[in-house]
């Protein structure tokens, strides 16, 4: 999807993500059973566009894909196309869940597309697991902003520093909300999987 013709993530973060979901060896993923559908929206210099972001999310909306892990996010919340284009895909069916960011302990920290309504905001929890993260986004969101107060985010909070998969094998240790991301994309996949066709 970034146009330069490279399947390799040179960068780790989308193969740590994968591999916390479904990996079968090493540090075994959360959901191991579960079929990805990888979309690869950043160039080895880790930078992404808008264009390349939409054409993969009409790509999963095309292919039914149930859940979509966005461990990303960015202070776009005014990208029209983006925002729309991930309203349609929940519109589809599909649940989607975003890292909300790691810009904390600042109120009003929130990055879209997590701080958008439709979407599952994800923070984290500090190593206690008793309060949130220093590190972690957290709202008022600015979309509404001047018009009225913002919404409360994240919506889920969950365990944030882990080791999971890297390229080549073995694993590697990373933090933030992009790794707690998709502990809940793996959690709601697993949720999805025993549910039969009217329930899902």
């Amino acid at each position: 999807w970034t146009g330069d013709g490279m399947l390799t993530d040179n960068v780790g973060h989308g193969t740590f993500m994968a591999g916390a979901i479904a990996s079968t060896c090493d540090c075994l993923g959360l959901a191991p059973d579960v079929r990805l559908h990888v979309y690869r929206v950043f160039n080895s210099d880790a930078e992404s566009q808008t264009s390349w972001l939409v054409k993969a999310l009409g790509h999963a909306i095309r292919a039914r894909v149930d859940v979509i892990n966005l461990s990303m996010g960015g202070p776009d919340f005014r990208d029209v196309l983006f925002t729309r284009k991930i309203d349609e895909a929940v519109g589809s069916g599909i649940v989607i869940a975003s890292g909300i960011g790691n810009s904390g302990p600042l109120w009003g920290t929130s990055l879209n597309p997590g701080d958008q309504p439709a979407v599952i905001g994800v923070g984290s929890v500090n190593r206690d697991g008793d309060g949130v993260a220093r590190w972690s986004s957290r709202g008022a969101t600015k979309t509404e902003l001047p018009d009225g107060p913002g919404r409360a985010k994240p919506d889920v909070l969950t365990v944030g520093e882990f080791w999971a998969a890297k390229q080549g094998g073995g694993c590697q240790f990373q933090w933030g909300t992009s790794v707690s991301c998709p502990v809940v994309s793996a959690a709601l996949a697993l949720i999805l999987s025993g549910l039969g066709g009217p329930q899902r």
